[in-house]
């Protein structure tokens, strides 16, 4: 099982998913800041990461003083790219601690991504979308599929409870990678 971080647009999509406890199954323990937790508003949501809590999957991570020091360096850095879209504190955090941990980090974040991708101290960063984790999932045994088209309805089931549907391309990609492992 793996330690992760999350973020807010994931907990919040990841709430409505009726798979969600497969989450507790991947995922030993994971973190967040308390920053995070403030965008969370939505009761389906806010539910979910009480659950989460009381269940002692997640915590809050203990920020200290080279926390901030590393965010505002990264914060710098990434308003100077011109790769990378505005991210908010949060979301910068979510990178530090991710980083600090060497766990993955769970969002649907396009800026994250794009700091992962271009930005040299966050480039052996693991980010998963909703997509990956569900593709990490059946690698790791949490979730069972026999066949691409399996694992294809699983992915749909998701876009269906949480109203986020994937691009074709990436999910084309997670299918093919599937359909190999599967092949194995």
């Amino acid at each position: 099982m793996l330690i992760g971080v999350v973020d807010a647009c994931f907990i919040i999509d990841w709430a409505s998913y009726r798979g969600r406890r497969a989450l507790e199954r991947m995922f030993e323990l994971l973190y967040v800041h308390e920053e995070v937790l403030e965008q969370i508003r939505t009761r389906r949501a806010v539910e979910f990461v009480g659950e989460l809590f009381s269940r002692g999957v997640l915590r809050i991570y203990p920020w200290s003083e080279s926390d901030e020091t590393e965010f505002l360096r990264l914060r710098d850095e990434v308003v100077a790219d011109p790769r990378i879209p505005s991210l908010e504190r949060p979301d910068l955090l979510c990178l530090v601690i991710a980083r600090n941990l060497d766990a993955p980090l769970l969002t649907e974040n396009l800026g994250v991504h794009r700091v992962v991708q271009f930005h040299p101290r966050y480039s052996g960063l693991t980010v998963w979308t909703a997509l990956e984790l569900l593709e990490n999932m059946v690698y790791a045994g949490v979730l069972s599929v026999r066949s691409p088209e399996e694992f294809l309805e699983l992915v749909r089931g998701y876009e269906r409870d949480t109203a986020h549907v994937f691009k074709r391309r990436r999910l084309e990609e997670a299918l093919e990678r599937v359909r190999r492992w599967l092949g194995r």
